[in-house]
This record gives C-alpha cells, sequence and structure tokens, in this order.
C-alpha cells in the first residue's frame, strides 16, 4: 500500500517539485558590481529621479542585469541577484539549465494529459455507440 500511495505521489508531483533539488551556481556577491541608478517607467517625476534600480555586472562573465521591480531598492537587489542566479545557469548549462528542464517537464505533463482525454473521449464515444446499438 506505501509503494502505491508513492507512486501515486511521484505522478501527482508538479515539475517545479521534481526540480527542487536542482542545484543553481553560487553567485557571490564578491563577484558582483552593484551601481545604484535612477528608476524608469510610469511613477512620475519620483520613479525618473529616485535611486532605486540596481544594475548588477557579474565580473567574472561580463553579464549585466538591470532591476527596477520595486520602488524599495533592498527589494530590487534581491531580485537582481535571484535573476543573475538564473541567467548564469543558462549561460552554463545551457540545454540542461533548470528553466530548459522545466519547460520539457511542463510539455511532457502536458502531452501525457492530452492522451489522457483524448483515450477518455474515445472510451465515451465508443461506450455511445454500443449502447445505440
Amino acid at each position: 500500500m506505501i509503494l502505491k500511495w508513492t507512486l501515486i505521489r511521484r505522478m501527482l508531483a508538479t515539475p517545479k517539485q521534481k526540480l527542487k533539488n536542482y542545484k543553481f551556481p553560487d553567485v557571490r556577491k564578491e563577484d558582483c558590481e552593484q551601481k545604484y541608478i535612477s528608476g524608469w517607467g510610469p511613477g512620475g517625476q519620483k520613479v525618473n529621479t529616485a535611486q532605486n534600480a540596481v544594475q548588477l555586472t557579474h565580473l567574472p562573465t561580463g553579464t549585466v542585469l538591470k532591476v527596477h521591480e520595486s520602488r524599495l531598492l533592498p527589494k530590487n537587489i534581491d531580485i537582481a541577484f535571484e535573476r543573475m542566479k538564473f541567467v548564469l545557469d543558462r549561460q552554463i548549462n545551457g540545454e540542461n539549465c533548470y528553466e530548459e528542464q522545466l519547460k520539457r517537464l511542463q510539455i511532457a505533463k502536458e502531452e501525457k494529459s492530452n492522451k489522457r482525454r483524448v483515450q477518455a473521449r474515445k472510451e465515451k464515444e465508443s461506450y455511445k455507440n454500443e449502447s445505440v446499438e
């Protein structure tokens, strides 16, 4: 019975749950240069004059990232480091990066559910045809 529940749990796992042990490359603060720049976008003069956007440069790779998601500078810094993690992962791992693996798992799950739906539709049609005759 335990084995059965384990299999069911594994089948119901989302693609993100399957990749929860994925190891991202380390983004150390010593390897990054932070610049605080003025914001952009809607919000008027306050957004355009306040230095609440972050430009993060990863020195070993030369990757530059600009973030202005929030009006709060510390939150933008956290978001920038999180995004840098994904960018470096894509540069290092290429086709085997987290985003690509997640995309492949989502496509496989979608194909599996479509296959089930088509099979159920065929069974329903065959049942209707049997009951009519």
